[in-house]
């Protein structure tokens, strides 16, 4: 629908051009067959005392100039029109000046259509490129945080019917979310790229009793109930691991990105695992990638989150009832954006 926008004002500018110049050039195009006539069609007049150098082989080596001579010649010319030439001249410097002039009236008198034309042209630009970029704008922003909500939801109803507790959204996530898709950038031909490393700097204090999962998806073009249904029929590891009952929390980060897409048809549709190197996998399988930008969410999956958490008393003390609660808060050093 978009291209389609863009192509049919493209049209209808230049159809508006077309009128314009068609206008204001209606009668130069009469001015060109003059000059052309006049600078053209004169009948040629020899100048005066014009002579011409004729050179002539000889194969005679006796030669006193080098096998070369040359013969002079001198072009006749009517003694009794020697003021012709001058005169044409001046008529052509006059037809010169008339036709300067004509052009500088005509653009004068034009001057209106011609800014109108330099208008529509700067609209036209102004408008394809608006059009294009909001084109680009709306497929990037096709995913946002209302999708990411709603797409929880569907994966929280799933949840639900295997008695797995609802994922809830932990804004301490998304900070390391942020920081795995600036990770992942640099080396996209790698699965969950520097995973260790980023853990290590900034969550190794919680390692003794935090667990992350980590889910790099590609949504764009989809709603969230299909991407569910993507997620289950081709990305059955990655389902597995949202409706995970070990996680409670989840944080995301939104960001456009390299990465390596499939070409054409392929046995295998997700990577099983972390360290994996992207292109080598799926040509192991037969199968053609390439690299382009897309839409990335990064989703960090955890059974802790920042500040005042809710724990079931049962993880600590089996002897007491599941319905209490004890709220433990957690400190963290992550950089803010």
């Amino acid at each position: 629908m978009q291209n389609k926008t863009i192509n049919t004002n493209y049209l209808d500018y230049i159809k508006n051009i077309e009128k314009l110049i068609s206008k204001i050039f209606l009668n130069i195009k009469q001015i060109i067959i003059l000059w052309f006539y006049i600078f053209y069609k004169q009948p040629k007049i020899n100048r005066k005392d014009r002579k011409v150098r004729e050179y002539i082989y000889l194969s005679n080596y006796e030669d006193d100039w080098d096998n070369y001579k040359y013969k002079k010649y001198e072009y006749w010319y009517n003694d009794g029109s020697k003021d012709r030439p001058k005169r044409f001249r001046i008529h052509k410097i006059i037809t010169r000046i008339i036709i300067v002039l004509l052009i500088i009236i005509i653009v004068i008198y034009y001057l209106p259509y011609i800014k109108q034309i330099l208008q529509i042209l700067q609209t036209s630009i102004n408008n394809i490129s608006t059009t294009i970029q909001s084109t680009i704008t709306y497929k990037q922003s096709t995913i946002n945080s209302t999708w990411v909500f709603q797409f929880f939801s569907i994966v929280n109803q799933y949840r639900q019917s295997i008695d797995a507790p609802p994922l809830q959204y932990c804004p301490w996530l998304d900070e390391f979310a942020y920081i795995r898709f600036k990770t992942m950038i640099q080396n996209p031909s790698i699965s969950h790229y520097g995973f260790d490393q980023d853990f290590s700097e900034y969550l190794s204090q919680y390692q003794n009793f935090l667990i992350i999962g980590e889910e790099g998806l590609y949504p764009s073009d989809y709603t969230p109930s299909e991407y569910v249904q993507v997620l289950q029929s081709k990305a059955p590891i990655h389902w597995e691991g949202l409706i995970d009952s070990n996680y409670t929390y989840y944080g995301y980060y939104i960001g456009y990105g390299p990465t390596y897409a499939i070409i054409g048809s392929c046995p295998v549709t997700e990577i099983p695992g972390p360290d994996i190197n992207i292109p080598k996998y799926f040509q192991s399988y037969g199968c053609s990638t390439e690299l382009e930008n897309n839409t990335w969410l990064v989703i960090e999956l955890s059974n802790w989150c920042n500040g005042p958490i809710t724990l079931p008393v049962s993880v600590i003390n089996e002897d007491l009832p599941q319905q209490y609660y004890v709220y433990l808060p957690i400190q963290y050093n992550l950089p803010t954006k």
